[in-house]
């Protein structure tokens, strides 16, 4: 059975916390569509008294009616549903009522888009009513651009917040409580096609194989999640165009700022520009090799969401013959290539497991002149250097692969006295005898 709710401990007892305190709160909760924001904002306020209203892309008239019909259903005055009163005269009434209530907002940024003075009435509600009442206020939203700036020191909001949380995805190991019959390699490949949004999980039915998920979700015409990628950038961008552009560039591996402008052919300042808004709505980020000074020259631009990944990989180049119904034509070319793109999402599935396993000071990927090292980790005096496989490797291949590691690891400057070499691989041919020789090697079943 699909589980409706997963994990979100840390933020459940922020939010009661928040809830629990004498003072007045504002919190401010993010993150990108669909990753469960609403579902954690009404479990952690199930049982306390809240208003919840989810404002949508009607006028602001139109949305101002339905709070205010939402606060007099509250408190049960049927007069107020029929006033005039506007935002802030609705924050007093509620404020004066001495009721200690938590007041959700949810897609605030579709109040701040039909009035873009909205934040400024919001401060003034606070200043002059709410900041010395009980009242919990909460402001959820989808739109990362806007929610950013509103979380900006020029918005009114900025130093009026008293807690923010950015809901992120699941981690690839939350997927065995949504897909529990799935065995671990169909887990991984769910995380790499779905990431950790939960709404997306609860699509994949577990009556089906992986693929015939992946062709009914994503690569038919009708499929719920064909058109999301599309969808989701038209929500933070007008003119989504050179973005599609330039996510296929990276999806196809063309990852460095060069890469990406000879791909495109657009001009630099242009490239640029788009890369920056990329990266401040959370979709690509720029990276850096662990342990080398950060410097334009050496920064790669990465994918974030395993969703977006696929669906510019494999989707996008498409989507012509998926609207001529050329569905098997495009399952078997997601087929033939699909190993060779599990390879970096593996790679990211086993630095969060190495993070969590090691509590390291400092890591991550490492590059240079060519040549790369999957994972290097600092733990006080020890350096920990990893070989990242989505394959079975024999022993002779794991030899090969750790003397390799070896060499390269000479050429890392951590500062750390000792070193410790490592593969993870889906399994490894006779890991115990390499494990008896010193080395760390985990498999695939260890990382849930």
């Amino acid at each position: 059975m699909v589980q409706q709710f997963v994990n979100r401990r840390y933020e459940i007892e922020a939010l009661r916390r928040a809830f629990e305190s004498r003072k007045a709160e504002l919190v401010v909760i993010y993150g990108r569509w669909r990753v469960g924001k609403t579902s954690l904002v009404l479990r952690a306020f199930q049982s306390v008294p809240h208003i919840y209203f989810l404002a949508d892309e009607r006028s602001e008239k139109e949305n101002l009616s339905e709070f205010r019909k939402k606060v007099g259903e509250f408190f049960k005055d049927l007069a107020l549903t029929r006033s005039d009163l506007g935002w802030v005269e609705l924050f007093q009434y509620i404020a004066e009522s001495g009721e200690k209530v938590v007041v959700i907002v949810d897609e605030l940024p579709y109040l701040v888009s039909s009035n873009p003075a909205f934040p400024s009435l919001l401060q003034k509600a606070w200043d002059l009513y709410l900041q010395d009442s009980g009242l919990k206020l909460v402001l959820v939203g989808s739109s990362m651009g806007m929610m950013e700036r509103l979380l900006g020191h020029e918005s009114p909001l900025y130093r009026r917040r008293t807690m923010q949380l950015e809901v992120k995805p699941l981690r690839y190991w939350h997927l065995q409580e949504f897909l529990p019959g799935h065995g671990y390699e169909d887990l991984l490949r769910v995380y790499g096609v779905a990431d950790g949004i939960p709404l997306y999980l609860k699509q994949f039915d577990e009556n089906l194989s992986f693929w015939e998920n992946v062709e009914k979700l994503l690569l038919r015409k009708e499929s719920p999640l064909y058109t999301e990628a599309e969808f989701l950038l038209r929500q933070e961008f007008r003119e989504p165009a050179r973005y599609f552009s330039i996510l296929r560039a990276i999806a196809f591996g063309k990852t460095s700022f060069g890469e990406i402008v000879n791909f495109t052919g657009f001009d630099r300042g242009t490239v640029s520009r788009y890369l920056d808004n990329l990266s401040r709505i959370r979709v690509v980020a720029k990276i850096y090799p662990a342990f080398e000074p950060e410097k334009r020259r050496n920064m790669r631009y990465e994918i974030t969401d395993n969703y977006f990944r696929f669906w510019f990989r494999f989707v996008y180049p498409n989507r012509e013959r998926i609207e001529r119904e050329l569905y098997g034509e495009v399952l078997r070319d997601v087929r033939e290539n699909f190993d060779h793109y599990m390879g970096r999402v593996f790679e990211k599935a086993a630095e969060d497991f190495l993070w969590r396993k090691f509590a390291f000071e400092r890591g991550g990927r490492w590059w240079r002149k060519g040549e790369e090292i999957d994972f290097v980790g600092l733990k006080g005096s020890r350096a920990y250097f990893f070989e990242v496989k989505w394959s079975s490797l024999r022993k002779r291949e794991a030899e090969k692969a750790l003397r390799s590691l070896e060499g390269k690891s000479c050429s890392v400057r951590t500062g750390a006295p000792e070193k410790a070499l490592g593969l993870v691989a889906k399994n490894v041919e006779d890991a115990e005898k390499l494990r008896e020789e010193g080395f760390i090697v985990f498999e695939l079943g260890e990382m849930f």
